[in-house]
C-alpha cells in the first residue's frame, strides 16, 4: 500500500529556502491588488458613461448594457479590499467598504431602472435577427443587475454585521 500525499507539511520538516508565513503582509498584498482591480474596473465603468447623453434611449441602453458587462473586474477588486480590511481588522475600512457596497448596489438598481425605460424603444427599433441581440442584452443586463447589486448589498450588510459582532465581543 502506498502512503497518501501530505497536503500540509510538518513544521519540523521545513525545507530549506522556505520562509515563515506572514498573513498580515499577505492580506496587505491582497488589498493592494484589490485596489488596482477596483480602480481599473471602476475607471472603465465611469468611462462608459462619459460623455453623457441623457435623453438618448440608444445611449442609455448601450451604456448600461456595456458598463454592467464589465462589473466582474471592479467586483473582484472591491471584495479583495473588503476581505483585506476584515482579515487585518481595520474597522474604518470595513465600515467604508460596507457602506460603499450598499450604496453601489443602489446605484446599479437606479441604472437598471433607467435601462428598463429604454427597453421598449430598443425592442421597437429593430426587427428580425438584430431583435435577438436586443433580447439577449436585456436578459444579460437583468441577470447582471440581480447578481451584482444583490451581492454588493449582501456583502455590505455582512460587513456591518461583522463590525457589530466585533463590538459586542470586544465590549
Amino acid at each position: 500500500m502506498t502512503e497518501g500525499k501530505v497536503l500540509v507539511r510538518d513544521r519540523g520538516n521545513k525545507p530549506t529556502g522556505s520562509i515563515a508565513p506572514d498573513t498580515r503582509t499577505a492580506w496587505k498584498w491582497v488589498g493592494w491588488f484589490g485596489l488596482m482591480l477596483a480602480t481599473v474596473g471602476l475607471s472603465d465603468f465611469a468611462l462608459a458613461w462619459y460623455p453623457m447623453n441623457w435623453g438618448s434611449p440608444e445611449w442609455e441602453f448601450a451604456t448600461v448594457t456595456s458598463s454592467y458587462s464589465g462589473l466582474p473586474l471592479p467586483t473582484m477588486g472591491l471584495i479583495a479590499l473588503m476581505a483585506s480590511a476584515v482579515a487585518r481588522g481595520v474597522r474604518w475600512q470595513v465600515m467604508a467598504f460596507s457602506i460603499g457596497l450598499i450604496a453601489w448596489s443602489l446605484v446599479l438598481v437606479l441604472g437598471f431602472t433607467l435601462f428598463l425605460t429604454t427597453v421598449p424603444v430598443a425592442l421597437g427599433a429593430v426587427q428580425g435577427i438584430p431583435l435577438l441581440g436586443i433580447k439577449k442584452a436585456v436578459v444579460k443586463t437583468t441577470i447582471l443587475t440581480v447578481a451584482f447589486a444583490g451581492s454588493y448589498l449582501v456583502a455590505g450588510i455582512v460587513g456591518i454585521r461583522h463590525l457589530r459582532r466585533s463590538n459586542r465581543a470586544g465590549a
